[in-house]
């Protein structure tokens, strides 16, 4: 994987991809309604990502995929979220919840 650093996490051999900090890598976006996307799209490469969600409010919601689903949406709340995202659609999409608010993605 590009821009990782295997690393070992326990005496078992248990591992995990580790980010590198690439600033050429990190992407902001104004999420500023609760009915229209703010889409940013993952890079062919990327396999790890930390979305960090401005403190403006209750947070976002984000759907990986073509079309946004509120039924299939995760709310991220303000703060870091570390993700895995390997394979499958490179399209997340978001929606304020309830106040305009930024969200930056880190991608490996």
């Amino acid at each position: 994987m590009a821009n990782t650093i295997p690393t070992a996490v326990s005496s078992l051999g248990d591992s995990f991809e580790c980010m590198s900090l690439d600033s050429a890598r990190v992407s902001t976006h104004s999420v500023t309604s609760t009915s229209a996307d703010t889409v940013h799209e993952l890079g062919e490469t990327t396999t790890l990502i930390m979305v960090s969600v401005g403190t403006e409010g209750s947070g976002v919601l984000v759907y990986r995929g073509d079309i946004f689903s509120g039924a299939k949406s995760w709310h991220l709340r303000p703060g870091d979220h570390p993700f895995n995202v390997a394979g499958g659609s490179r399209t997340l999409r978001f929606r304020a919840v309830d106040a305009a608010t930024t969200v930056k993605i880190l991608e490996n």
